[in-house]
């Protein structure tokens, strides 16, 4: 009877030992990794691409199989390049077959390789910034080794709710007409026909002004009255003329009626007609010069505006002696401004009187004025090798006569395919960027730029046609990339 209990203690007895071996064998096998010191170190698996080969790409390894992936870009368009391994020693790129995909924010790309030297070369540009997902997939003697790398380069994420308040504006690469201009300087001055200074016809004293400085005044009002001697002259021949006259008529009348009479001959009456026609070309004469003079009577002449348009000076002070070459006023149309433009001798062949021109005043906040070429100058001065090119332009924004302005002078239009606006660029790693927009992701795209015009930039590459930009606070993500340590690491 007690041989089963005995078998029975002795079973419980060995299971025990074993389960205590085993406890024994788990925690010798789990004993933690010290270093020299005897610190517990933890032990990391090693992520696949974070060890370097030898020709500084990353190494992905599985089994006694390596795969080392480089970006060269040393000289040339950055591209992939592939090296094999088996135990550490090179293959022959001949032995490898290899398929790379990246997947980036906008964009996806399927790059085959081909034999070169040492390596697998890749068949497309890895265009910056590399900022992507890559799965690579390499072959080593039919069987097929694959690995991940995702990487983020000049990436920042913004939830929309944060967008609104950040003042940072979403554009569309759009395209858009361009004109090609060149910039000059000039300074602006009245056209000769839009102003005058106003002089009397004869010599005088000046006894009256009856307008001042601003007033506006219309072609024939009466500006001054000059007492004039020379006048009052020509005055005093026109009233002996206008006696002589009357005295001629008289007689003409007289010899008329005799010779109708047959008492006098006819030709007494034909001297007398002479002379009655003569008077009345004295008389004429007269009248005419001090017509001529403004002579308003005992000896005055009346100073009349030539031209409408506005007061700018007031020369004459009453009880002058003034004459005709004496300016009294200046008086100019100030409606019409004239640019006169100075164009480098080896641009005046860029020019024609058909370009559009624009002009603007060189002060703060100014408006742009659309002007006319009226005239190109043939003459080029010897000591600054420009010439003078004059352009018409309405006064809408009251500019001055002998205000410096500068001038663009359009040669062309042409249309960019893409273009965005200038304050969107940002300088990141020695590039001109532009922070594209995919989702919540903003990311930084190098760009090769072209014409600017009107604060907008043609781009040549590195975006595509209606993709969304980040303008406005733009530099704020490029602030955000500074935060975060952003680096370059292939």
């Amino acid at each position: 009877m007690n041989q089963p209990k005995n078998i029975l203690i002795a079973s419980g007895a060995i299971a025990l030992l074993v389960v205590l071996c085993a406890i024994a064998w788990y925690k010798t096998s789990n004993k933690p990794v010290t270093s020299e010191h005897g610190e517990a170190v933890e032990e990391k698996a090693a992520v696949p691409g974070d060890e370097k080969g030898p020709h500084g790409g990353r190494l992905y390894r599985d089994g006694d199989f390596a795969a080392e992936v480089k970006i060269f870009e040393e000289g040339v368009e950055p591209h992939l390049r592939v090296y094999g391994y088996f135990k550490d020693e090179p293959l022959k790129p001949s032995e490898l077959q290899a398929n790379i995909y990246i997947k980036r924010l906008d964009a996806e790309q399927n790059i085959s390789f081909t034999p070169e030297s040492d390596y697998l070369i890749g068949n497309e540009i890895v265009y910056e910034p590399h900022s992507f997902l890559m799965i690579v997939n390499v072959s080593y003697q039919g069987k097929k080794h694959s690995w991940k790398w995702d990487t983020k380069e000049g990436r920042v994420t913004i939830p929309d709710s944060s967008l609104k308040s950040s003042g940072l504006e979403v554009l569309k690469v759009q395209p858009m007409q361009f004109e090609t201009a060149l910039e000059l300087k000039g300074e602006l001055k009245f056209p000769d026909n839009f102003e005058s200074f106003v002089t009397p016809k004869a010599s005088g004293t000046l006894l009256k002004t009856y307008r001042s400085i601003g007033d506006k005044v219309n072609q024939g009002d009466l500006l001054a009255v000059v007492q004039s001697q020379e006048l009052i002259r020509i005055s005093a021949e026109q009233k002996i003329a206008q006696d002589n006259l009357q005295f001629a008529r008289k007689k003409m009348e007289q010899e008329r009626s005799l010779w109708q009479k047959r008492v006098s001959p006819e030709v007494d009456y034909i001297n007398a007609k002479r002379e009655y026609d003569d008077a009345l070309v004295r008389v004429n004469e007269q009248n005419s010069l001090i017509r001529s003079y403004g002579g308003a009577g005992n000896g005055t002449i009346e100073v009349r505006a030539a031209m409408s348009g506005t007061v700018l000076e007031v020369l004459g002070a009453v009880g002058a002696n003034v004459n005709p070459s004496t300016p009294l006023f200046k008086i100019a149309n100030t409606s019409q401004l004239l640019a006169v433009v100075n164009v480098p001798a080896d641009k005046l062949n860029l020019i024609n009187p058909n370009n559009k021109v624009t002009v603007k005043a060189e002060a703060p906040n100014t408006e742009e004025a659309l002007g006319r070429i009226k005239y190109i100058s043939d003459v080029i001065d010897p000591k600054t090798r420009t010439a003078q090119i004059f352009v018409e332009i309405p006064n809408q924004f009251k500019w001055r006569s002998g205000q410096l302005i500068s001038a663009h002078i359009f040669e062309k239009e042409s249309m960019k395919a893409m273009v965005i606006r200038e304050d969107a660029l940002q300088n990141f790693r020695d590039w001109d960027v532009v922070f594209i927009r995919v989702g919540n992701d903003f990311e930084a795209r190098p760009l090769e730029l072209g014409d600017k015009f009107n604060g907008f930039i043609e781009v040549k590459s590195g975006l595509k046609p209606g993709q969304l930009y980040a303008a406005g606070n733009s530099y704020l993500l490029k602030a955000e990339l500074g935060k975060s340590g952003a680096s370059h690491d292939h």
